[in-house]
């Protein structure tokens, strides 16, 4: 019993974090329909036919499929290890496993919960397709169980699957039949392979590390900036710009976007990947140190120039130029941000260039030549860094009994 509830709480867990997107991926198709009360009617009733066809059910059975073979790579990482060493046998090990992945359709089970209810009120006869729909779902948990004789498993499993299509009650016996004999002839658990660790990637090291602490944050990172060019785009084509007007105003869209992009990057680097002042230890000159974080925030800022050349091609130039100068001052700033949380300054310093390079387009040569005094500020800040410096975490520190600053 204890096994049992262990892997019930952990497909419940699984379960849960597929149950947001689905419900808000639903929700947004049924929401933009002409008529959302007539869909879920529609989809309610051609769910509970007395004998579903293959054509209404086969967005439920995607479903039924997909989920537990998304969940079976978590949840049967580690059955074999140190947990066989719990007093238990190797069947009652997979039968917790077919609970859980039995417990990562519950997204589903409530949407046909849902549909149930609103297909009884319209007066069909529910409890007729209950058992097929069942069936189905049982078929689907046990395709995705990773067996040792996998191939006859899951050919058993859509076997039995199929059978559900058939409108047969005969059919529907051999579709249970089928299911047992997936079950028999499974055999135990088979370890997955682990997921590809990182390895050293020589050169691209520090680009690799920076990515792994952003994750998907990096991408998040695009989307003020691409809101930037759009309201750019919209501006020039509502008044109507053209010639020296619609590229002073794409000059000036394009540099904001680069700059709130840098700022936000930057921010992120200091908060996941900070700069480590122990590393001044290591053979590795500040130099190598800066030029690497402004490549990283550089290469990734030169993406945003490709819709500005929808907006303006010749002003794509300018923002090139201008581009090495703020990539330099946002690696400073990820080795000031620690200290001063904040980077307006930043951002004031990039929206007075980005204003004069929209009104006068010569001082691009001035801002190229200060590449050089920002590069020598930002690596003499990597170098003015402490190698025993201590910095706590941005956290409310009331209240932490390990905290000096809040006592």
């Amino acid at each position: 019993m204890a096994l049992l509830l262990f892997h019930l709480r952990v497909g419940v867990r699984i379960a849960v974090r597929s149950f947001i997107p689905l419900f808000a991926a639903m929700l947004w198709l049924i929401m933009f329909q002409m008529n959302p009360a007539g869909l879920i009617t529609m989809l309610a009733l051609n769910t509970f036919e007395p004998y579903p066809s293959l054509r209404h059910l086969l967005p439920i059975a995607v479903l039924a499929f997909l989920l537990p073979l998304w969940a079976a790579p978590r949840l049967s990482l580690g059955l074999n290890g140190w947990i066989r060493h719990l007093g238990f046998s190797r069947r009652a090990n997979k039968r917790g496993l077919l609970l859980s992945l039995a417990m990562a359709q519950v997204p589903l089970w409530i949407s046909l919960v849902a549909l149930g209810f609103v297909a009884h009120h319209n007066g069909s006869h529910v409890w007729r397709a209950i058992p097929h729909l069942c069936l189905l779902l049982a078929a689907a948990v046990y395709s995705a169980l990773p067996a040792t004789r996998r191939c006859l498993v899951v050919l058993f499993a859509l076997s039995a699957a199929a059978c559900v299509f058939s409108g047969s009650s005969f059919a529907f016996a051999g579709g249970i039949l089928l299911l047992i004999a997936a079950d028999l002839a499974s055999g135990d658990i088979r370890e997955l392979p682990r997921p590809k660790s990182w390895s050293g990637a020589g050169s691209l090291f520090d680009f690799r590390v920076s990515w792994r602490a952003l994750g998907l944050r990096l991408p998040l990172c695009f989307v003020v900036s691409l809101m930037i060019i759009g309201a750019t785009a919209l501006f020039a084509r509502n008044n109507e710009l053209s010639g020296p007007l619609l590229a002073g105003a794409a000059r000036f869209g394009a540099c904001m976007a680069v700059a709130v992009f840098l700022w936000l990057l930057a921010a992120k680097l200091a908060e996941r990947r900070p700069a480590w002042p122990w590393a001044r230890s290591f053979p590795i000159s500040s130099h190598r140190r800066v030029t690497t974080d402004v490549l990283f925030v550089g290469l990734h800022a030169v993406i945003l120039l490709v819709p500005v050349a929808l907006i303006d091609f010749s002003s794509i130039w300018f923002v090139l130029l201008t581009l090495p100068l703020f990539s330099i001052r946002a690696a400073e700033y990820v080795r000031k941000i620690p200290e001063r949380r904040t980077g307006a300054q930043y951002l004031l310093e990039c929206f007075g260039a980005a204003a004069l390079l929209a009104l006068l387009p010569w001082t691009v040569f001035f801002w190229l030549a200060a590449t050089v005094p920002a590069y020598l500020s930002a690596r003499n800040a990597d170098t003015r860094q402490k190698v025993s410096r201590w910095l706590e975490l941005h956290y409310l520190a009331a209240g932490d009994p390990l905290s000096w600053s809040g006592r």
